[in-house]
């Protein structure tokens, strides 16, 4: 499950395991607010799951002496009330970032400065550009069919086979084609050009962006939710996480992008 905390007005993204590492480093704070899953946004200390992990007395030991550190948001621990809890340990060289998505996996990690989910505005703008693109892709085909049905109307005759079958093949395969694209963009670099122009990026549960082969499986399960019944798209209006029955199966999500 993916847990958020809020450090210094930054929002980070992260597993149970590595925030119990946060909090044991005095880089979560027990005031930090943490959204848990299931339940929503509360402050740290008031997690059951992460109680036993901050120091006895956190909240009401003074700071010892030139003791600094930081938070994942680079803010300053030696002014907190829970410094000493975390002392004497050795403050970290550079203030800790959660590693997110990475282009090709190369590169240090980056602190992304979004957090929450696109709004349904947004959505809708980047699958608005991503289909009149589709279609764009698919007018050769298009036309094709439609001379193909034009030329039956005028003959007063049969469609001609032949031309219209080469319409079918040619919409399917303009639409393959922007949907290998779309799924290669977001292997690289977390957004189609739809969600590019809208603001939105596609992430993995961890922060990482999707391998170029769960990009196309979850282009390949949009397209089929899709046509099985149109009312699955409008699953991440009734979800806690706002997240479409295709990016639970890839365990991703589209957030906002800045």
């Amino acid at each position: 499950m993916t847990w958020r905390v809020v450090v210094q007005g930054q929002t980070y993204e992260t597993s149970l395991e590595e925030l119990r590492q946060w909090v044991q480093e005095g880089r979560v704070l027990p005031t930090d607010q943490i959204f848990q899953p299931g339940v929503g946004w509360v402050a740290a200390g008031q997690v059951a799951d992460l109680q036993a992990w901050f120091p006895p007395g956190a909240a009401t030991l003074p700071p010892p002496a030139g003791f600094s550190g930081s938070t994942p948001g680079g803010g300053d621990l030696a002014s907190s009330p829970y410094a000493s809890s975390y002392a004497p340990h050795t403050p970290p060289l550079d203030p800790y970032t959660p590693a997110y998505g990475q282009v090709g996996g190369y590169g240090p990690p980056m602190a992304i400065s979004f957090g929450s989910p696109a709004s349904l505005g947004k959505r809708f703008l980047g699958a608005f550009v991503d289909g009149c693109l589709t279609m764009l892709c698919s007018l050769p085909g298009i036309i094709l069919y439609m001379t193909a049905i034009a030329a039956g109307v005028q003959d007063g005759g049969s469609v001609p086979a032949g031309r219209a079958a080469g319409g079918y093949l040619l919409i399917y395969l303009g639409a393959i084609a922007y949907g290998l694209l779309c799924a290669y963009m977001l292997s690289k670099s977390g957004a189609s050009p739809g969600k590019k122009l809208a603001g939105t990026v596609v992430l993995r549960e961890d922060g990482q962006y999707l391998t170029f082969g769960m990009a196309i499986l979850r282009e390949f399960l949009k397209n089929v939710f899709s046509n099985i019944c149109f009312l699955l798209i409008l699953w991440l209006l009734f979800d806690s996480e706002r997240q479409q029955l295709y990016d639970k199966v890839v365990r991703a999500n589209v957030y906002e992008a800045s």
